[in-house]
């Protein structure tokens, strides 16, 4: 920790390692693809840890993640975001060294898109399964159908099946709420495939959400998963009890800065650029993140939650008890639970600290 001079995310090994293997292993006993999504650590030597499981398939969210990870050795990347039609010539390069597959959303041009590709490249339809962000709704089978017609006139185009993310599992208000609400959306899912099925054979239902993931012990009606989050986990999945404590695997180290006893406050070296403005709710306010205290082989919670009550593009703000105001001196190093792993992890990329 004595490196450690600005805001950095601290890493701790062992329980990364258990959650990948926890996970790998519900894959493998549903029969079904692990996909990790890469996006919430963005790094080689988390991705290592990933390999050394045996995973060799991965999501990303980007273009540019996607030549980072295929730069360190993968050579099967999902873009698990609606393809960017002014990234043409960089999927074009990538097409030409990886497998390398793209999700369509809906009312892309497809005839001028297709005329820019210059090789094979796969293709996922992107379904709205509740999130309302993007993509075709799960009964629009005429608007997809009229798609693939299109895609179809291009043999560089191969259609792979469809992708969902029930990013809205992540307010769910009760933990015993998902699983009833994934089987309702698998049954939609599974008539779509079936119906395409008759054309397409070998299509799949890909499906990604940490909280789902973690929650069911198989995954009936899917063949691929692609959470994310789960690697590190984070303050809002502990708040939802999709994880416990020991399961979080990353913490923001912040540099103290400054106290002031007239309210027992210590501002410390992390605000928004290093945590997110992404906060949850404790006793009817808004918090930025969960203090832990750092030892030797990781992090403590202290016996009564204690949070970022306030930050700014630097700095953040925390109230202590008494007793662990006047323990910490300025210069110290506080850890803090991120409420969102995925954006602390991007903000912070470059600035990991493996313990």
């Amino acid at each position: 920790m004595k490196k450690i001079k600005t805001p950095a995310l601290v890493i701790k090994k062992s329980i990364c390692l258990n959650n990948i293997k926890t996970m790998a292993e519900k894959g493998r006993k549903s029969n079904v693809i692990f996909r990790p999504h890469f996006k919430t650590h963005q790094s080689t030597q988390v991705g290592q840890w990933f390999k050394d499981e045996g995973i060799e398939k991965i999501a990303v969210s980007s273009f540019s993640m996607a030549q980072f990870f295929a730069d360190n050795g993968w050579n099967d990347i999902m873009v698990a975001f609606p393809f960017n039609l002014r990234e043409i010539s960089t999927l074009n390069k990538l097409s030409e060294k990886i497998n390398i597959s793209i999700l369509l959303a809906g009312n892309e041009p497809l005839p001028l898109f297709t005329k820019k590709l210059k090789n094979k490249v796969d293709f996922y339809v992107k379904i709205d399964v509740g999130s309302k962000r993007c993509g075709y709704k799960p009964e629009s089978i005429i608007e997809i159908e009229k798609m693939l017609d299109l895609a179809e006139m291009n043999d560089k185009l191969k259609f792979k099946g469809f992708v969902a993310h029930a990013g809205h599992f992540y307010q769910a208000k009760s933990v015993s709420d998902i699983e009833p609400l994934y089987n309702k959306i698998i049954k939609k899912l599974q008539t779509l495939k079936n119906y395409f099925s008759k054309s397409y054979s070998d299509i799949i239902i890909s499906w990604g959400d940490t909280p789902s993931c973690t929650v069911l012990d198989k995954f009936d009606g899917v063949d691929e998963i692609r959470p994310g989050n789960f690697v590190f986990y984070d303050l809002m999945q502990l708040k939802a009890k999709i994880c416990n404590p020991d399961d979080i695997a990353a913490a923001v180290a912040a540099p103290v800065v400054a106290k002031y006893v007239n309210r027992h406050e210590i501002v410390v070296y992390g605000g928004a650029i290093h945590l997110s403005k992404d906060y949850i709710i404790e006793n009817k306010r808004p918090v930025y993140g969960m203090v832990v205290f750092f030892t030797k082989d990781g992090w403590k919670f202290p016996e009564k939650p204690m949070y970022v009550k306030k930050i700014s593009q630097e700095h953040g703000i925390i109230k202590m008890k008494p007793d662990e105001f006047f323990s910490i001196e300025v210069g110290d190093l506080i850890g803090i639970i991120p409420v969102h792993s995925c954006l602390a992890a991007t903000h912070l990329k470059g600035n990991f600290y493996y313990i």
